[in-house]
């Protein structure tokens, strides 16, 4: 099941995001600032967040979602993350293609993800291409030296990118 996400879960995805032992501290404690805004301030409108879960203990990944500043129909992928203990049997494309739907029905057109060129994320780039996501751009040596700035995209109509 796939449903918003609720105070309950704060620690839980703190937990994956450590456990994945693939999120510097730095990257960890902006995805919980995220959190915090989406539980803490319900009228806030930059950031959707959903998780996965088979009961209401158990977290097994969530996405963060949120329009684009100064766009229209367009939104960000800020983060998804799935608990490693559960990792390849699906959840990420689950969460992908519910994550997909929402944002059909609210009328967005296109999806945005910004990831690390670094080597050690070459098994998220696979799966947003294994997703259908297109490599848009690379800009080498943002992040740092070594450390390029891809970026994937999905229209939502199909067209590509």
């Amino acid at each position: 099941m796939i449903r918003k996400l609720i105070n309950t879960d704060r620690d839980k995805i703190k937990k994956i995001l450590v456990d994945t032992n693939n999120f510097n501290e730095d990257e960890i404690t902006i995805a919980m600032e995220l959190v915090d805004l989406y539980l803490n301030e319900p009228v806030q409108k930059d950031y959707e967040i959903f998780a996965d879960t088979d009961d209401s203990e158990t977290i097994n990944g969530y996405v963060c979602v949120g329009p684009r500043p100064l766009t229209n129909g367009t939104y960000d992928l800020y983060w998804i993350a799935v608990n490693p203990n559960v990792q390849s049997k699906g959840i990420g494309s689950r969460l992908i293609a519910y994550i997909e739907n929402y944002l059909k029905q609210k009328s967005v057109r296109l999806i945005l993800i910004e990831t690390s060129g670094k080597l050690s994320y070459e098994k998220e780039r696979k799966f947003y291409e294994k997703n259908l996501y297109d490599k848009i751009v690379e800009i080498k040596d943002f992040y740092n030296v070594g450390d390029s700035l891809v970026i994937y995209g999905k229209y939502l109509s199909g067209d590509k990118v």
